[in-house]
């Protein structure tokens, strides 16, 4: 046998300078990687919280020489502080042609009583009471589903009990609309009020909407892009009932977007459109409010699956918190691409603030935010499993029916 050569020490060096080319190269791409992928989310944001304001869309767009019907559904349960102001926000719109249907989904308080002394005093309100849910439903969905029924209007608007509206909320809209041919438009509330904590939390989550949701190619033909808010949802009635409407969505706690999705997924035009003040509306009474109004949702967002709960907590954590560990632990040489990204989402929070009259000083938070939303996304799960359903306004829907009735 031909003898081994002897360990040559010179190729130690050069395997150690490979290493560490390696270990400081992976660190560099997947920071610049993290940056491209924040500038591609929220670059578009800027646009969109910037020029997709309706007040200065509508004014590019000529004035329609007739205004179609439309019919505002408005359901509420238990609504007695708002409701009164918000209805009288509706009477006060002076959209020539309209008809607002309030629907009193079973209130214990005095909601319905306020929406029928407001019915005596003009006949562009009608009232319906509902006084049982049916099985299979959700109570929000089964009370849209019964003014939509009710509805005679060309176009359905559906709006929340407790959304303020300026008088000419409803012309700027249909201006919109009928200038672009759309079958639905999404309009973004103003935010009214709250404490730091609050803002700093309704900001992060209007932050993480937009990113994925991608709301810039809404109004494009791709189906994977859509949008529902449940504080306006604007759409055709014959679109409304080609797709379904909400009988297509009885147990599906996100109504408002998969309303949208059902629509976009059907090949219709669909928009988001920044409101301003056009619409207000206080989204939960307090920071822990906004939690818990979270967490009703955030099960239903994975499609109460535990393995997409998995996914979507690593993809959060990789995408929102990792480049906060490379700009504290790596050597500046290899951080300069997770600090551009942490320019680009601090910056985009501290820009769609401002816009929402809210703090700058929510700006330094923003990670604050993303480990508590991951909290909200466990806790919901916790207590949907621990509970085996959920409990919504009174009523127990079991988590095996939910998971079977839920649309995708």
């Amino acid at each position: 046998m031909r003898p081994r050569a002897p360990f040559s020490s010179a190729a130690s060096p050069i395997a150690t300078r490979k290493a560490v080319i390696i270990a400081d190269w992976i660190p560099l791409t997947a920071g610049w990687l993290l940056f491209a992928l924040w500038g591609l989310l929220l670059g578009p944001v800027w646009v969109v919280v910037g020029r997709w304001r309706l007040a200065n869309l509508a004014a590019q767009v000529p004035v329609p020489p007739d205004w179609p019907l439309i019919s505002i559904i408005v359901p509420a349960r238990d609504e007695q502080a708002m409701i009164e102001t918000a209805l009288q926000s509706l009477l006060a719109l002076d959209y020539p042609h309209l008809e607002i249907i309030a629907v009193n989904d079973r209130s214990r308080d005095a909601t319905g009583a306020l929406m029928d002394r407001l019915a005596a005093t003009d006949n562009r309100l009608r009232v319906v009471h509902i006084t049982e849910l049916p099985a299979g439903w959700l109570g929000k969905s089964h009370a849209m589903h019964q003014g939509a029924t009710a509805a005679q209007g060309e176009w359905l608007l559906f709006t929340d009990g407790d959304i303020v509206y300026t008088p000419h909320t409803m012309r700027l809209a249909m201006q919109w609309v009928l200038a672009r041919q759309l079958d639905h438009l999404c309009m973004n509330p103003s935010l009214v009020g709250g404490g730091y904590w609050e803002r700093a939390m309704t900001v992060c989550f209007g932050l993480m909407f937009f990113a994925s949701f991608l709301v810039w190619l809404i109004p494009t033909p791709w189906k994977g892009a859509y949008c529902g808010v449940g504080a306006f949802n604007l759409v055709r009635a014959a679109v409304y009932r080609q797709v379904g409407g909400f009988e297509r969505l009885k147990l599906d706690v996100l109504d408002d977007v998969y309303l949208g999705k059902l629509i976009k997924r059907c090949g219709y035009r669909q928009q988001l459109v920044m409101g301003d003040d056009l619409i207000r509306v206080r989204w939960q009474p307090s920071f822990m409010g906004v939690i818990r109004g979270l967490e009703k949702n955030s099960f239903a967002a994975v499609q109460y699956s535990l393995l997409k709960l998995l996914v979507s907590s690593a993809v959060l954590i990789g995408v929102s918190l990792v480049p906060y560990a490379g700009l504290l632990l790596l050597p500046a040489a290899s951080a300069w691409g997770f600090v551009g990204a942490l320019l680009v989402m601090h910056g985009t929070y501290a820009y769609m603030a401002w816009r929402s009259a809210s703090t700058l000083w929510v700006t330094p938070m923003l990670p604050v935010m993303f480990m508590l939303f991951l909290y909200t996304l466990w806790r919901s799960a916790c207590i949907t499993l621990r509970n085996g359903g959920v409990r919504w306004r009174d009523t127990f829907y079991p988590l095996d029916e939910l998971r079977r009735h839920q649309f995708r």
